[in-house]
Order: structure tokens, then sequence, then C-alpha cells
């Protein structure tokens, strides 16, 4: 899990499968249908704009890219899905008991599975909370109130028999505020981007940012201090020593994590899967296929 808590990684209910006498596989290990990340562009929304957001499923054979019977994506889709947004001032511990009814918006989604709303769509469906007045404008009065807001968003997939849920909180803020997501620029191998490795090697594991998408910290010391990004790998298949690393130095020219390690199992084609997160809930996913040798 990542070491921000400004975003809810997403709370995928699927059991983890036994590897082993010594217990569970550990969870970098992709064996079965998982949604990594609902990721969202731009990374907050803001009281004027708009919100696009994707549930990215993952499975052992690589993504899963749009939703089966409605899309002419090449690609192997998800059998359906589902997206909501949930009241920002309900708190949710369980989705399908806290997010529904007059609680819940349900989003349309496209053929890939991406869905678009806005802070206006947002606000007419949940201008205060129950028994409170809506003023004018209550979400802009809300924040000029200091008051934060964070919307829910559940997202549903029914992939091969299962349902998996998945949960991203997004922040709302200020026409003025701009927030972006931290791209990642390239996985590497023992300082190498490459995507063939030599089956029972053993390879240095970092992830490059590109600093053109990291923003300033909010309220930091000193001004223009960039944020921080912490990743988290998956994999099916090899060994990947540690969920979690952090990028070493935002502002080096080429931010880079700390030094993780992945030992390539064996021969054949597989995939890694890469989360980056910022401090403001910025989040990113990249897929590189393997081949080991």
């Amino acid at each position: 899990m990542t070491g921000f808590d400004r975003v809810v990684m997403p709370a995928v209910l699927v059991a983890l499968a036994a590897c082993d006498d010594a217990g569970i596989d550990p969870m970098t290990r992709i064996t079965a249908p998982r949604v990594l990340a609902i990721t969202t562009e731009p990374s907050a929304l803001s009281l004027d704009g708009e919100l696009a957001l994707t549930a990215l499923t993952v499975d052992p054979d690589g993504p899963r890219i749009g939703i089966g019977g409605s899309t002419s994506i090449d690609g192997r889709p998800v059998d359906a899905m589902r997206m909501r947004a949930c009241a920002p001032w309900k708190f949710i511990t369980d989705p399908t008991r806290d997010c529904v009814g007059d609680d819940a918006l349900p989003l349309e989604l496209d053929a890939a599975g991406r869905a678009v709303t806005s802070a206006a769509e947002l606000a007419t469906a949940f201008p205060s909370p129950p028994g409170v007045p809506a003023p004018p404008d209550p979400w802009r009065a809300a924040l000029a109130a200091g008051l934060k807001l964070r919307v829910p968003i559940i997202a549903e997939v029914d992939v091969d028999g299962q349902t998996l849920i998945a949960r991203r909180d997004v922040d709302v803020v200020e026409t003025t505020v701009q927030r972006q997501n931290p791209r990642l620029a390239e996985i590497r191998f023992d300082g190498m981007s490459t995507g063939t490795l030599r089956a029972g090697q053993r390879y240095v594991l970092t992830a490059t940012i590109d600093r053109t998408s990291l923003d300033e910290v909010p309220d930091a010391e000193p001004l223009g201090a960039l944020e921080n990004v912490v990743c988290n790998f998956y994999s099916p298949a090899g060994e990947i020593s540690e969920a979690e690393v952090s990028v070493v130095d935002p502002d080096a020219l080429v931010p880079e994590t700390t030094p993780n390690t992945y030992t390539a199992g064996l021969p054949g084609t597989t995939w890694l899967f890469v989360i980056a997160t910022d401090e403001t809930g910025g989040m990113s996913l990249t897929s590189v296929r393997l081949t080991i040798e």
C-alpha cells in the first residue's frame, strides 16, 4: 500500500491464494484478476472542472482492457463494470451499504470503462448533508469556509465469475488549484530500460518519474519543494523484494526511486505493473511486458 493516506488504494475483495507450505502469495504477486487502481485525470476535481475516471484491472496475463459486449477495443475486456460517486460527507465503511440511494450517483461508462463527471453534476447530486439547508453554490461555500471535500468513487468490476470492488477518494479543489498526476518515465532493470530479462537473474529495479509532472507541495517549507512519490510494484511471476519504494529526490533532474530488486522467474512472457502515487492523491499506472529468456 502507498505510504500516503490521501488516497484510499483499491480495496479489492479477493483472497490471496496459498502458494506453498510457508503461507500465502505476497501482495506483489498477481495470481488472479485485481483492480490495481482507479486513476483520474486530472488528479483532483476543480470546482469548475470535469474528471475522467478509469478502473484499471489486471490479471496474470496482463491488463484487461474495455468492457465485454460493448467494446470494439482489441484486448481482453472485463465482463461488466459499474462506477458510482458517493456523497462527500457520508462516512463509507461498506460501499454496498453506505453508498446507495440518495448517497450515490451512478456514473456512465464508455466501452473502454472510462467515466466522466463534473463538480457541477456532483454538487447537484449532493448539495449538502441531510437536514442542512443548501446555500447557493454549496460546494464553493464549503471550500471557502475551509472545509475539505473529498468524493469517494466506488468501482465494481465483474471479471471471470467474480466481482472486484475498489475505491478512490478524489479531492475537490478551488478553480485556482491545479494538480496533475505523477507520470512514470522509465522502469529500469540494472539501470536500463528493457523488456528482456534472463531467467533466475536478480535485477536492481527502479522507476523514474517525469519531473515536469510533479506539483509543488502545498504550504511547503521551503517554498517550491516538489511532492514526494511512492511506487508500488506487482507482477504475476518472479520475485519483488519490496512492495513499495520512494523517490529519492523529487527535485532531481530525473527523480528515481530507491533500489528495489526483481528476480526473474521461468522463461516465458510476464508483466510488471507499477503504480506511482504523490502526496496529494495524484496517481498513474504503467504496465511493462517482460520476456524472460
